[in-house]
């Protein structure tokens, strides 16, 4: 994970964007981490956004009576747009070691798709995962349909992006943790494997084409969905929530 820092400074990825939909404006607005910069919004969403928060002292505009909005008009925005700066992510995953309790981590092997990436979010931070790991080359950042897809998760986890998975994970493995691949091809089922109280990191695949060969040689183990493998592989946004839903199971069932 050397190479994440070096990478991150000559990639774009402090440019500011417009995010949009009531549920990402709205966490945003209280969350006092996020930088912002001017509202659009309308009278109905002016309520359910600000309800009794305070309204932040930045430029605001009347949606409703707004001739041109910063957006395109195929953006479902739901009276709210807020442009904003990304969020400041840790620079090193290692860092969100604070906690003694075990810690559990989402890798995604250059999954590209927003939607699917913001549902992933939503899922893992349901199921209390302390960060969430894209590339920076083939992996969603952070942008307005991503954000919106998360729905206001985004502003409570870590989502982290580095040059290199196969590193990053090396030096998960290092650091003690275990690493699974979800792939669809492994006999192993998730359903019977037995957690402990190992930090554990788990691996999903792109859209269409899985987790690419050296980033599964990495892994500790391989590990597919209980399902009929007959018909057709999950989506990986439901595929994230199928396992991390598994590994909850098995947590309270005490193995």
């Amino acid at each position: 994970m050397g190479t994440h820092n070096k990478r991150s400074k000559n990639i774009l990825v402090n440019s500011d964007y417009y995010m949009f939909g009531l549920h990402a404006v709205k966490a945003a607005i209280e969350n006092p981490n996020r930088k912002k910069h001017a509202l659009w919004i309308s009278e109905n969403a002016r309520a359910k956004v600000f309800n009794n928060y305070k309204i932040p002292k930045i430029p605001i505009f009347n949606l409703d009576k707004s001739k041109s909005l910063p957006i395109s008009d195929n953006k479902v925005h739901q009276g709210a747009i807020l442009k904003v700066s990304p969020l400041k992510q840790p620079s090193d995953i290692l860092e969100i070691q604070k906690s003694k309790e075990p810690k559990l981590v989402v890798i995604l092997d250059k999954v590209s798709d927003p939607q699917n990436v913001g549902a992933i979010i939503r899922s893992s931070l349901f199921f209390d995962c302390h960060g969430i790991i894209n590339t920076y080359n083939g992996g969603s950042s952070e942008n307005g349909s991503l954000v919106k897809a998360a729905s206001g998760a985004f502003e409570q986890i870590n989502y982290i992006q580095v040059a290199n998975i196969s590193q990053t994970i090396t030096r998960l493995k290092k650091s003690g943790y275990l690493v699974i691949a979800i792939d669809e091809n492994s006999t192993n089922k998730i359903s019977s494997f037995k957690k402990n109280n190992d930090d554990i990191a788990i691996v999903f695949g792109a859209e269409g084409k899985g987790i690419r060969r050296l980033t599964k040689e990495q892994c500790d183990l391989q590990l597919s969905i209980d399902g009929n493998h007959n018909f057709s592989s999950l989506n990986v946004s439901t595929a994230v929530g199928i396992t991390l839903f598994n590994l909850q199971s098995n947590k309270f069932k005490g193995c």
